[in-house]
């Protein structure tokens, strides 16, 4: 039997201890938040409001959490230079806190000290905990304010709102939320706003396809059996790199009707579904016969194998992210890239659904004596990040999608999109034409550690260390079920 040339080091049960840990962690520190009843603004946001009649000793100083790294600060700093201009005396403090999980935790802990920021990068599973402080701020009181500050509208117009492409812009609704009416939100509450996504994508080595007859697979089984030829065409080659286990796991359950999680009390589905397990013991077989790798398998993101080639022992497939799709880019050979691959139902159909990612942003409540003014022009700012030629600007450094259906209208997005060879610009495109495949996981205090057990529960499995009925039974009993 051939051998693995880059598998990393055996990750043996102490090293998935360590992701059990980790999750016990967040979730006692999600445990230390006091629970507390959300509260309207003050301001009457329907009137024609003055900054030069605000409170002139007040905080006005926006505390803004991201992860983005120096090339995307740059396209930040333009939006914060346009709105320390348009408001003087307002500035915008913008800290890179590091990766999605560190401005949760900063976050989660700034909310138990009361120094919260003001505005910040998150996910739907970050503000299924904030949301139980009562302190994130419902943005539909600004969104449908009918006043100006400083001849500006507060709020969107119909029009407005019908421009942001409305899967992204309707994970922000309270609904999506569990138990969002015990901590004082409403129906038709919006707790976020989209700021870009991404989506995952299947990109492939067009020159090894060719080369061994396939053509670019649609489905799962199609995937698998392109697989077997190209193991048997390159000895040494290990097709598919996949980059994120859970997203695997989450993807497959929602593409096939498998239960992962719900809104609703009992929350965990997954350990119920036979058909979940039965499709992670045939993952080992797979796993067995060389036909994929993953990140933490690999112990790095499977792009470095793609971009190798097949004939150097890399891969022909890759899973990721499209918004990182220039690391994918390669120029030893044609590459392409596609949808993620669906699932084949019973009825012949096939479902294409496809995890929808990307930060959002969540404003907070303030401490500051001039709250509701603060909160205001917070609001004015996330409306500046909003704006369509910010977000096409934005998309053309990050290869996220704008959130904003006009920036496509913008000559120079078109003119990027149009570009054949930009990896980033065709992936773009890519995710921009799979929206309506787009899903979100329900969010409850607790989602973000289900999603982290699904990683353990795919090594486990892969590595023979458990059944795919033990991991998913021990992975609902780290989850409290």
């Amino acid at each position: 039997m051939r051998k693995k040339l880059f598998k990393t080091a055996f990750l043996g049960l102490a090293g998935l201890a360590v992701l059990g840990l980790a999750s016990c962690g967040e979730e006692q520190q999600n445990q230390d938040l006091e629970d507390g009843t959300h509260k309207s603004i003050a301001l009457d946001v329907s009137q024609t409001l003055k900054t030069s009649d605000f409170t002139n000793d007040g905080d006005k100083e926006i505390i803004f959490y991201h992860t983005m790294g120096d090339s995307l600060q740059k396209v930040l700093q333009t939006a914060i230079d346009k709105f320390e201009e348009t408001y003087p005396g307002w500035k915008v403090k913008a800290s890179q806190i590091g990766g999605y999980d560190d401005v949760r935790n900063s976050c989660t802990s700034g909310l138990s000290a009361g120094n919260q920021p003001d505005l910040a990068y998150c996910y739907a599973d970050h503000v299924a905990v904030y949301m139980k402080t009562g302190k994130v701020a419902n943005m539909a009181e600004y969104i449908n304010a009918t006043g100006t500050i400083d001849g500006k509208a507060i709020g969107y117009t119909q029009t407005e709102i019908a421009d942001f492409v409305q899967g992204y812009y309707k994970e922000g609704f309270a609904t999506n939320y569990a138990n969002y009416t015990q901590y004082g939100y409403k129906a038709e509450d919006v707790l976020t706003m989209p700021y870009v996504k991404s989506t995952e994508v299947l990109y492939y080595n067009k020159t090894a396809l060719d080369e061994v007859g396939l053509t670019v697979p649609t489905t799962w089984d199609e995937l698998w059996n392109a697989c077997q030829a190209l193991v048997d065409y390159y000895p040494t080659c290990t097709p598919l790199g996949y980059d994120s286990e859970a997203n695997w796991i989450i993807n497959m359950c929602e593409q096939n009707g498998w239960g992962y999680t719900s809104a609703e009390s009992p929350y965990y589905l997954f350990d119920e579904s036979q058909e979940l397990a039965s499709w992670l013991d045939g993952l080992k077989a797979k796993y067995d016969a060389y036909y994929f790798t993953t990140q933490k398998d690999y112990g790095s993101y499977t792009s470095a194998l793609f971009t190798k080639g097949p004939e150097a022992g890399g891969t022909v497939f890759s899973i990721g992210s499209s918004g990182g799709a220039s690391h994918q880019a390669s120029d030893n050979f044609k590459w392409g890239v596609a949808p993620l691959p669906g699932s084949k139902l019973a009825d012949g159909t096939v479902n294409y659904s496809a995890i929808s990612q990307g930060p959002s942003l969540v404003m907070f409540d303030t401490e500051a004596a001039n709250a509701s003014e603060k909160q205001l022009m917070t609001w004015q700012f996330v409306k500046m990040l909003e704006e369509p030629a910010y977000q096409a600007s934005f998309s053309m450094v990050s290869g996220y999608n704008p959130a904003r259906l006009s920036s496509f209208e913008i000559e120079e997005y078109e003119d990027f999109l149009a570009n054949t060879k930009d990896i980033a610009a065709v992936t773009a495109n890519v995710a921009s034409q799979m929206t309506d495949r787009f899903f979100t996981s329900p969010a409850f205090n607790g989602s973000s550690t289900a999603r982290d057990q699904m990683q353990s529960v795919l090594l486990y499995v892969i590595k023979g260390q458990k059944s795919g009925q033990k991991a998913l039974a021990d992975a609902a009993s780290a989850c409290g079920k």
